[in-house]
């Protein structure tokens, strides 16, 4: 038997390999198989991974197109050669699918790229780039807002852009109605007819133009001024407070007056009303402000008017019984005159007691002009001829008057007799501020559409009659009221002198105005209405005719009115004959027309205590004669018969208290007619 060799040494018989080395590639390949288990293993692990990161990938892009889809703009992505690689739905739905395409053919149907495009600024310079953008669609303009951004890679080279589209056409829309707003607001605090304004720190943060005009400034000017400097000095106080309890809270709103000075220095009456606010977190106060001058001078005469208006209730009732008193004393004492021989004691008492009598008259002839004016007998006068009159009537040594009428002056019709009140009460009060005497002027001049010193003043021709005096002058605070009735600065002056010539002047459309300064004297204007040159007949002085043997019928109830009457007939040449009412007129004259004497003229009162009136016995006289010649007569000038006589068929008026010669002139132009 042979002998066994070790076994590291062995041989297998196939291939001439050694036990070991089979042992050892067995080894290799049981290594190679652990090794291959392991690569699958890996490769199974490696596997599950990628499942995994395609899982998240995916579940990444789907939540990243849901982000993308959920943005309510829209959203795409163009590579770098402008090529469109991605759209949201939103972005579809505002311009279309065009993925693949280029941005500048599918949105702008350009074959290159736009001009001033805001994506290739972002591939240029690496930044965000807005503008805004409209297009024409089937739903009108649409105004889009686009967001161009650049996308870049880990190494922050720019790979592609993103471009954010918003439709902002809603918000264009707001923006355009609150600018069309903003401008329609703007021009209405532009042009406001009020002024407008805001106060900040001490000063104004803004003054539209009508706020500076007021004033007198320019825009730039005003908005420099400390809002105190626009305040006269007796209204700064008054401001002030009412600025402070605005800005520390204590009131919101405030409505009030104050006196304004412009920049020349006149001032004047400025209405304001303002609120508090809060600007850029700083307290302000929002205000509007008017020149009430014109509103407070028309509330002022307004209650002056009214003032007078209740006066005139007072002053209707009692002046047709002054004028009646007045009508018997007058008369007498004109009739006592003429018998009274010239340069006697009796001439010069009867000459006192005429010029006491006359005062009294000028007090009830105030007082019937309170009564809404009394009635006005107008006719053309002679002015330079009453301006005479009244100097005359005034004469006082201590005063010189100094008259100035020029040859042409324009034509005036007025009632005389007031016009003279009117000019004497305003010569008196120069006279009452010069107690040591001085120098009164009178100037009367022609004026084609005076300046608006007044509201009643309107386009036209006027004359204007000035008083100066060199007296103590008229302090402002009292300008304003120096037309009311019953203010005066003197003891002895009952403050109706100057409201009665204000209230004729006015009764003949015309107007007063009055100049002054402490220590400077003053001037009154007197404005009127010329007549037109074809209504401005001369006065022809003619003979006077005689009414001798007239006969004529009064009808009277006060007694001593029929005394004075009579008397004054008789010097007239006529005969009187009396009744106490209108029937018992009636039947007197109705005798005569039988007996074939009728009366010439038949002088009737229009008021009767007791019985027929005037009113209805000149209605009556009418029908027992339409060819009556008949004068109506009272001291109660406001009935409508006074001022409309003719209407009523009566052919003359004649106002108590009357004198011989206004009665006389009447009857001449009644019974025999003007010539």
């Amino acid at each position: 038997m042979s002998k066994e060799l070790p076994l590291d040494t062995a041989r297998t018989a196939d291939d001439g390999k050694t036990r070991e080395e089979l042992i050892q590639e067995l080894s290799d390949a049981r290594s190679q198989i652990a090794k291959n288990e392991s690569l699958k293993d890996e490769y199974r692990r490696i596997e599950s991974v990628m499942r995994q990161a395609v899982v998240m990938a995916k579940e990444e892009k789907d939540r990243t197109d849901a982000i993308i889809a959920a943005i309510g703009d829209g959203i795409s992505v163009q590579d770098t050669n402008f090529r469109v690689l991605l759209q949201n739905q939103f972005h579809k739905d505002m311009l279309g699918d065009h993925a693949g395409e280029f941005c500048y053919a599918a949105y702008q149907k350009r074959d290159a790229i736009c001009e001033g495009c805001h994506l290739a600024m972002s591939f240029s310079d690496g930044r965000i780039h807005k503008k805004e953008q409209f297009r024409t669609t089937d739903q009108g303009i649409r105004y889009y807002e686009i967001t161009s951004s650049p996308l870049k890679d880990s190494s922050g080279h720019i790979i592609a852009g993103i471009e954010a589209v918003r439709d902002i056409t809603d918000r264009k829309k707001t923006e355009q109605a609150l600018l069309s707003a903003e401008a329609r607001f703007r021009i209405l605090v532009e042009q406001s007819f009020v002024g407008i304004c805001i106060i900040q720190d001490g000063r104004f943060s803004y003054a539209n133009p009508k706020i500076a005009e007021i004033f007198g400034y320019t825009q730039p000017e005003f908005l420099m001024k400390p809002f105190l400097d626009l305040v006269a000095e007796e209204s700064r106080e008054l401001v002030s407070e009412n600025v402070r309890r605005r800005l520390d809270g204590e009131i919101r709103t405030v409505h009030y007056m104050f006196r304004g000075k412009r920049k020349d220095g006149s001032l004047f009456d400025a209405e304001v009303q303002g609120s508090a606010t809060d600007m850029n977190n700083r307290a302000a106060i929002i205000g509007t402000l008017i020149d009430a001058t014109e509103r407070r001078t028309l509330e002022r005469e307004n209650m002056k008017a009214q003032k007078i208006a209740s006066l005139g209730i007072l002053a209707a009732g009692i002046a047709h019984e002054y004028n009646n008193a007045l009508m018997a004393i007058n008369g007498n004492i004109g009739l006592a005159k003429m018998y009274a021989k010239e340069g006697s004691e009796m001439a010069d008492i009867l000459f006192e007691a005429e010029k006491a009598a006359q005062k009294a008259e000028r007090l009830t002839q105030e007082l019937k002009i309170f009564s809404k004016g009394g009635a006005l007998f107008k006719k053309v006068g002679d002015v330079p001829g009453l301006i005479s009159g009244i100097v005359q009537e005034m004469a006082d040594p201590r005063f010189r008057c100094n008259v100035v009428i020029p040859p042409d002056l324009w034509t005036l019709e007025v009632d005389e007799s007031q016009f003279r009140q009117a000019v004497s009460n305003i010569v008196e009060n120069a006279r009452e501020s010069m107690p040591d005497g001085g120098t009164i002027r009178i100037a009367a001049e022609n004026m084609e559409n005076p300046p608006a010193v007044h509201a009643a003043l309107r386009a036209g021709r006027y004359v204007r009659l000035s008083v100066s005096d060199q007296g103590t002058g008229i302090a402002g605070t009292y300008l304003e009221k120096i037309f009311e009735p019953f203010f005066t600065t003197k003891e002895q002056s009952s403050g109706l002198g100057l409201t009665t010539a204000a209230s004729i002047i006015e009764g003949h459309d015309g107007c007063i105005t009055v100049e002054s300064s402490p220590g400077s004297g003053a001037m009154f204007h007197i404005y009127l209405p010329a007549v037109a040159a074809a209504a401005a007949d001369t006065v022809i002085r003619r003979k006077q005719p005689s009414l001798g043997g007239r006969r004529v019928l009064v009808m009277d109830d006060e007694e001593m009115v029929r005394i004075v009457a009579e008397r004054m007939l008789n010097q007239c040449g006529c005969s009187a004959t009396f009744a106490g009412d209108g029937a018992e007129m009636l039947v007197k004259y109705g005798e005569a027309l039988e007996a074939g004497r009728p009366f010439d003229a038949v002088i009737i009162d229009l008021l009767i205590a007791s019985g027929m009136g005037g009113r209805e016995a000149i209605a009556e006289l009418l029908r027992l004669d339409p060819h009556a010649r008949a004068i109506v007569s009272s001291g109660y000038s406001d009935d409508p018969i006074m001022q409309h006589y003719r209407d009523f068929g009566f052919q003359g008026v004649l106002p108590k208290p009357y004198q011989i010669p206004a009665l006389q002139q009447l009857l001449c132009d009644v019974i025999v007619g003007p010539r």
